[in-house]
C-alpha cells in the first residue's frame, strides 16, 4: 500500500516587465532539460518540461559540504562510513509551475523563490521580472472567508504586549524561559465573524514584533489563501503519494496541482 504525505503549493503572480508571461518567451530561453548551476561545493539543478499552457520545474540544491564521514545505521544501530563521496551531493527537492493563461508561479517552498527567480532572470537579461503578491494586507481581510490555521511566533514576553494572549497565560509561557514562543491555532475551517477579523486586524498590526507569521484560509469561493513572512498569497494543498525513499513522485505532484489549479475558477 502506498503512502500519501501532503504538499502545499504557495501560488503568486509573476510579470516581466509589467508584462504578463508569454510561454514563447520561455520556450526560446529555456530547453526542456536538466540546467546546472555549479558553485565551488554547490550544485543548484532545475528540471524543465512543457505541456499545454504550463512550464513544470523541479529544482534543487545540495552541497558537497560538509559531510560527516559516518552514518548510522538504525537497523544494525552501528556506525558506519558514509558511502557518499566528497565530490557527491544529495540535492533536496522542490517543485514549481508557471501557469501561463494568468500569470501565476506556483512553489512548493516559498523560501526556494529566489534560487528559481535568478534562474529565470538568467534567461531575461535586462529585463525586470518581479514576482507579486495576490494581496494587499486590507484585500486579505476583507477576502478570506474560513480560517484554518494561525501560527505565531515572538518572544514570550511580546505576546501581551501583542494583545495574542491575557497577561496570566503570557507570564506562565514566559516562564519556560524560552527565545522564542509558538502558538499554534487550527480551526478547520471555521467561518470567520467580527470576532476573529478583530483578532486578525490586531495580529497584522502587531506583525513587526513577530519573527513568523502563518495565516491561512479560504475565501467565499473556496480558494486557498495564506499569508506568511514571504508575503500575501494563493494556497493550494493536497496529499500525493511518496516513495519507498519517502520522496514525492514527480509526475503524481504536477498531475495533481494542474488538477487542482484547472479546477478552481478564478
Amino acid at each position: 500500500m502506498s503512502k500519501n504525505k501532503e504538499i502545499v503549493f504557495a501560488g503568486n503572480l509573476m510579470t516581466i516587465d509589467n508584462q504578463p508571461l508569454i510561454i514563447s518567451d520561455f520556450k526560446e530561453r529555456f530547453e526542456e532539460k536538466t540546467h546546472k548551476r555549479i558553485y565551488d561545493s554547490k550544485v543548484n539543478l532545475y528540471n524543465l518540461s512543457f505541456t499545454d499552457q504550463y512550464l513544470k520545474v523541479t529544482f534543487g540544491s545540495g552541497s558537497a559540504m560538509p559531510r560527516n564521514p559516518n552514518v548510522f545505521n538504525i537497523e544494525t544501530q552501528e556506525t558506519t562510513p558514509n558511502p557518499r563521496q566528497s565530490n557527491q551531493v544529495e540535492p533536496k527537492e522542490y517543485f514549481g509551475i508557471i501557469d501561463f493563461r494568468n500569470s501565476y508561479l506556483w512553489l512548493s517552498n516559498t523560501k526556494k523563490k529566489k534560487a528559481l527567480l535568478d534562474f529565470i532572470c538568467s534567461g531575461f537579461k535586462k529585463k525586470q521580472v518581479i514576482i507579486k503578491d495576490v494581496y494587499d494586507q486590507d484585500k486579505f481581510i476583507e477576502t478570506i472567508n474560513r480560517l484554518d490555521n494561525i501560527m505565531i511566533s515572538t518572544e514570550p514576553n511580546l505576546f501581551a504586549q501583542t494583545n495574542s494572549l491575557n497577561e496570566e497565560l503570557c507570564k506562565e509561557i514566559h516562564g519556560y524561559d524560552a527565545t522564542v514562543a509558538t502558538l499554534s491555532f487550527k480551526y478547520d475551517d471555521k467561518f470567520i465573524g467580527d470576532n476573529l477579523i478583530d483578532k486578525l486586524k490586531s495580529i497584522f498590526s502587531s506583525k513587526n514584533s513577530f519573527k513568523r507569521i502563518v495565516i491561512s484560509g479560504k475565501d467565499e469561493k473556496g480558494l486557498g489563501m495564506l499569508f506568511n513572512t514571504d508575503g500575501f498569497s494563493r494556497r493550494i494543498n493536497f496529499k500525493t503519494s511518496i516513495d519507498e525513499n519517502e520522496m514525492y513522485i514527480t509526475e503524481e505532484v504536477f498531475q495533481r496541482l494542474i488538477q487542482k489549479i484547472e479546477n478552481e475558477k478564478v
